[in-house]
């Protein structure tokens, strides 16, 4: 069965998207930098990526609860395995083929060749060591749909689990073994470098803000509509509160929660709670049929977006250019979103969408092992 479209959470992407753009400018361009340090809305970058994390998993729940709430199945296992793969395979593959000129030519990062299959195959943030770094390379963005991918396949498993009665505590527990023992882990002997890896880059580290989205879509899906209906906005402007407040935090943060998504996850899963029943004026603005076009964009903007900054950078470094005034900074930012935009939209409404809807037409069927001849 088919559920109600939840828009203000299509609409809220695009500004998680956004966060991270405006961490990456100022980072790349040479001499912003120096202007944007100490502002809170160009350092935030995590935030949008934790968000990212906890929508996944609460989106992905709402919709497949009817499919893995009562069993698994090899069959409903491979469509959506499929079906996750049409969706973020195409444009991560353009962007990283667009990606790959630039990255030879970078002056201050030269390309470790080793990387790209890893980033071809989404293994980038598998690998459980910091060295070689191979989610700096090329494409650095995609380190989280690495991430996602990790998510995607164990995504049925936990839905299954957390939508049951009995069953619902094993996800938790695992979670929980699986936290202790990493901790212990990096307690004893990780440099802070290792420790930063294993807690903000590495995928099954990450799989928790995923957990917590799965869970708070059974709440969702299970609780008194006009109860918990009459909390959205309330919960909307918590939720608010505890993610600026997380990103205050994050620079004295000790190295559990600095560069992972802990500190935001209270926060997103009260926004998404509160913007999932759709009442307020920010859930009302979120669902307007704009921010609906540039939320479904979103994908194509997150991954292109420093592909085109990096050339931007490389050109600045050609010619000796850097950014020393307000001005400029705010000219060159706009400049830079209009171009990431336009391009975002043309790479999802030309190239990702109608890819995709070809891709999730194939019969999966075809596919299924012959069974063997007696």
């Amino acid at each position: 069965m088919r559920r109600v479209e939840l828009s203000a959470l299509t609409g809220i992407r695009f500004y998680a998207a956004l966060v991270v753009f405006l961490y990456h400018v100022p980072q790349l361009i040479p001499g912003m930098n120096g202007l944007s340090e100490g502002w809170l809305v160009f350092n935030s970058g995590d935030v949008g990526v934790a968000f990212f994390f906890v929508l996944s998993g609460f989106v992905l729940t709402y919709n497949y609860a009817d499919v893995f709430g009562e069993g698994l199945s090899a069959a409903s296992y491979k469509r959506f395995i499929w079906d996750r793969l049409t969706k973020i395979y195409p444009v991560h593959v353009l962007t990283l083929l667009i990606v790959v000129p630039i990255a030879i030519y970078s002056p201050q990062l030269p390309l470790d060749w080793r990387a790209l299959p890893f980033h071809l195959a989404l293994l980038q943030c598998f690998w459980p060591s910091p060295a070689p770094a191979f989610s700096d390379y090329l494409n650095r963005p995609s380190w989280s749909i690495s991430c996602e991918w990790f998510f995607y396949l164990l995504a049925p498993m936990a839905m299954f689990f957390a939508l049951g009665n009995r069953r619902r505590w094993v996800p938790v527990v695992v979670t929980v073994g699986f936290a202790s023992g990493l901790g212990l882990f990096l307690w004893h002997g990780q440099s802070e470098t290792g420790r930063l890896y294993f807690v903000s880059r590495f995928a099954p580290s990450r799989f928790v803000e995923f957990l917590a989205g799965v869970f708070l879509a059974r709440v969702f899906l299970r609780s008194s509509g006009q109860r918990l209906a009459a909390l959205s906005s309330p919960a909307q402007a918590a939720g608010i509160v505890l993610i600026i407040s997380g990103a205050m935090y994050e620079p004295y943060a000790a190295w559990p929660l600095l560069g992972g998504g802990l500190l935001y996850t209270p926060g997103s899963v009260l926004l998404i709670l509160g913007l999932a029943y759709g009442h307020g004026v920010f859930a009302a603005h979120l669902s307007r049929p704009v921010l609906k076009r540039l939320g479904t964009a979103s994908f194509s903007l997150y991954l292109i977006h420093q592909p085109l900054i990096r050339f931007v950078r490389g050109v600045c470094l050609f010619f000796g250019w850097a950014v020393h005034s307000w001005p400029v900074f705010g000219a060159v930012l706009v400049l830079m979103f209009v171009v990431a935009q336009t391009a975002a939209f043309l790479i999802c409404y030309w190239y990702e969408i109608p890819l995709q809807k070809r891709l999730r037409s194939v019969d999966m069927s075809q596919f299924r092992r012959p069974s063997r001849e007696r």
